[in-house]
Parts: structure tokens; C-alpha cells; sequence
């Protein structure tokens, strides 16, 4: 019986043989059968396995909390060591080809370190498919120095372009301090945070949030790769408003208040800047013309003065480019006006002549000090007619009188001219 079957089967297959043998579509669709066969077995199969090398990747850090609550951090960039690394993956033949780059991960774990110096690093790597069997390089070296904070102060200034007549102004910072951590060799040389807030094509106030930049003792901007802050940003509130010149009132009765010393008087007042300007809602601004300091005392002052003050500024107005001016108060003598009589004195006779001039009353019109005039009035005007290089004849000549003599006084003569005549003397030819 068993004979009997094995024969039967020889017999069948013989007979297959020979039909796939004898034809060449059965042969092909034979062969397709081995293909999907195969297939099927390797992709339900996650023994078969393939190596694949994926290059030029990056790692990240982690674990960087973790170094600083060990007071430590990195001293230096590590950006160009974690870059250009490789990765040889073992990955099922299904899923050779959806391994990639965007699937690895790897990473530099910062927890192990625990002191200064240069120090070693294990890199690790995982995969969405199969499994890593190397990285290249297997870790990196980096500096690592000793964690510090600090706080620094917060400024800030507008930048862009700012529009004519138009006041920009830094009203409010949040925070005003920020708390900047790292390497402490970096973070000892961070003088201030500072905020550049640009303007361009602001006409009213607002508040924004802003970068900023640290800067060290000199000035410069300081990298901030290997540092944190308590605050990536700060709100800045910016103050915009119309500005306008306005003259400074220099009325007397606008400046000065009492009286001066009996006999003086404030002749006139200075100002000095004459103008300043204001920012302010523009509906007050159309409503000013000048503005007006507070007045300074004169009582009983009997000389000019220079003094300090202030301008009397509105509650409403946002920003004056100064409100301290300094004034001048010119006080000087009451002026009057009186006749007083006048010594006339001939000068430079010459030798051979003698003089003789037509008798009058002369007398002149002091202005002046009142207390000058009066003296004059009391004692007389010394006048003097020149007749120097004259010859004998009839002449009219001007009364003078000697400047150094009557500073400060202006003397008009009645009359103004004196007819006088000259003579040789007798005996002479």
C-alpha cells in the first residue's frame, strides 16, 4: 500500500515537472509566487535584519538643570561638538528604508557631570526603528566651570526712525532687574540688560515686549548662548507725543515781584534759554503761546541780579527740555531830569590872544541817576570851550564837557554854542 502511494506521487510530480517544463507562462508566475513568497516571509520576519549608517546628524543637550543644580555649567560653546555626528543602525528589512535622520536622536545627558574642568561625555542615541549600534564620535570633551547668578538692571532707549516734533519716552519696565545665570567667568561681566525699542512710524503712545541684549562694563554685547535669565523678554511702555518751542515770558510784571529799594527801579529782565520746548497733547499746545516762570523776589534790591528759577509748568505736560532757567534783573536808578547851571572855562588860549565871549545864562538838562542829577544841580556842570588854533576873530564854538567825568549821564546845553571873540593882546605887532 505504501508502495503503492509513493508511486502515485512520482507519478504527479513528473507530470507537473513536465507541464512547467514545457511552458513558459507557468514558469513565470512560478517564479512570481517564490518572489511574494519570499517577501512575505521577510517582512513578517523581524529576524532579518540590515546595518545602516545615517551621518551628519546633531545632538542635543540634556539635563542641563540638572548640571546647574550641581553649581556647575558649561564654560564654552558646545554647538560645534555636537554637530557632524554619526550613527550605524540595525534595522529590520521592513523598515530600512523609513530609517532617517528625522527618527534618531541623540543626545549629550549632562546629569554624570559632576565637577570643573575638562571632562568626557558619553553620547546615547534611540532610534523609531531597530536599535543603535554605534555612534561616532562616542562622546564629546567640553570645559565646565563653576554656576553664577546675579542680577543687573534693566535700560533701555528708542531706536528707528523718529518723527519731526515728536517726543519718545521710555514711561515703564517689566521687569526692571532680570537675574542672569551661566559660567560665572560670563556672568561677572554682564554690566546691564538693555532694551532697543524702535519708534519708526509711532505717532502715539503704546507698550511692547522686546528682546534684549546684555551688555558688559565697556559696553560691548555679550553672547548669550551659555546663559539664562528669569525673563526671556521685557514689556516696555512707550510714551509719544507732539513737542512745541514756547518763548519764555520776559514781561517785568511777569517775572519779578516787589519792590526795589526807594529811588530804583527794574529797567528790564533775561532769560536765559529764551525758549523751551514742551511735550504735551496737541489740543494744549494749539492753546500756548509763551509760558512763565516763577517770579523772583526784588524787595528792597538796589543792583542788578542773576538768579535761578523755575518755569511754571502745567500738570499736563509729559516732558519740558528744562525747567530751570536763570534770570537777570537789571535794577538801577530811578532817572530824572533837571537843569543845573554851568561853569564855563576856556581852554587852549593861545598866548598872544585874549578871549571874551558874550555873556549869558547857561545851563544844561542832566539825565540820570536822581541822586547824581541832584548833585549836579547842587554843585554845577564844569564845561569847557576849546578855542585852540584859532587867530583873532568872532567864532561860535560848542560847549563840551568831559566824558570820564559824567559817566552814565547825557547833558543837553542851552544854549548849546557860545559866541566868543578873540583879540591880539595889546603891545604885539
Amino acid at each position: 500500500m505504501k508502495d503503492k502511494i509513493l508511486t502515485l506521487l512520482k507519478r504527479f510530480f513528473r507530470a507537473i515537472w513536465g507541464s512547467l517544463s514545457h511552458n513558459l507562462g507557468l514558469k513565470l508566475l512560478s517564479l512570481l509566487l517564490a518572489i511574494l513568497l519570499w517577501s512575505y516571509v521577510v517582512s513578517s520576519n523581524p529576524s532579518i535584519t540590515r546595518t545602516k549608517d545615517i551621518n551628519g546628524l546633531t545632538a542635543y543637550l540634556t539635563n542641563e538643570s540638572t548640571l546647574n543644580a550641581n553649581r556647575l555649567a558649561l564654560s564654552e560653546d558646545p554647538s560645534e561638538a555636537l554637530e557632524n555626528i554619526s550613527v550605524r543602525l540595525e534595522v529590520p528589512q521592513s523598515s530600512y528604508a523609513l530609517a532617517s535622520a528625522e527618527n534618531v536622536q541623540i543626545t549629550l545627558d549632562l546629569s554624570s557631570v559632576r565637577s570643573a574642568g575638562t571632562q568626557e561625555v558619553a553620547l546615547s542615541a534611540t532610534t523609531t526603528y531597530g536599535r543603535v549600534l554605534k555612534i561616532l564620535p562616542e562622546s564629546v570633551t567640553l570645559e565646565f566651570e563653576a554656576y553664577d547668578s546675579r542680577s543687573v538692571p534693566v535700560n533701555a532707549s528708542v531706536t528707528g526712525e523718529q518723527m519731526e516734533n515728536t517726543w519718545y519716552n521710555i514711561n515703564r519696565l517689566n521687569p526692571e532687574e532680570l537675574v542672569i545665570s551661566g559660567p560665572s567667568s560670563v556672568v561677572q561681566t554682564i554690566a546691564s540688560a538693555y532694551v532697543y525699542v524702535d519708534v519708526t512710524g509711532r505717532d502715539s503712545s503704546y507698550v511692547t515686549a522686546a528682546r534684549f541684549a546684555l551688555l558688559d562694563y565697556n559696553g560691548e554685547e555679550v553672547p548669550q548662548t551659555l546663559l539664562s535669565s528669569s525673563s526671556s523678554s521685557v514689556t516696555v511702555g512707550v510714551d509719544v507725543y507732539p513737542t512745541k518751542e514756547l518763548p519764555i515770558s520776559t514781561d517785568i510784571e511777569d517775572v519779578v515781584q516787589g519792590t526795589p529799594a526807594e529811588g530804583y527801579e527794574v529797567t528790564s529782565v533775561t532769560i536765559q534759554p529764551e525758549a523751551v520746548t514742551v511735550a504735551a497733547d496737541q489740543e494744549l499746545l494749539d492753546n500756548l503761546t509763551e509760558l512763565l516762570i516763577q517770579p523772583v523776589d526784588v524787595s528792597g534790591l538796589s543792583q542788578t541780579f542773576s538768579q535761578r528759577t523755575r518755569i511754571a509748568t502745567l500738570t499736563d505736560f509729559q516732558d519740558i527740555s528744562t525747567e530751570q532757567v536763570y534770570v537777570t534783573v537789571a535794577i538801577e536808578e530811578i532817572q530824572q531830569s533837571a537843569w543845573a547851571e554851568v561853569n564855563l572855562t576856556f581852554v587852549n588860549i593861545p598866548d598872544d590872544m585874549s578871549c571874551t565871549f558874550t555873556s549869558a545864562d547857561f545851563r544844561a538838562l542832566i539825565t540820570g541817576p536822581a541822586s547824581r542829577v541832584q548833585a549836579l544841580v547842587e554843585s554845577g556842570v564844569e564845561a569847557v570851550v576849546d578855542v585852540s588854533g584859532l587867530s583873532a576873530g568872532e567864532y561860535t564854538l560848542p560847549i563840551t564837557v568831559d566824558a570820564e567825568l559824567y559817566p552814565g549821564l547825557t547833558l543837553e546845553f542851552e544854549p548849546a554854542d557860545v559866541e566868543v571873540h578873540l583879540d591880539a593882546t595889546s603891545g604885539m605887532e
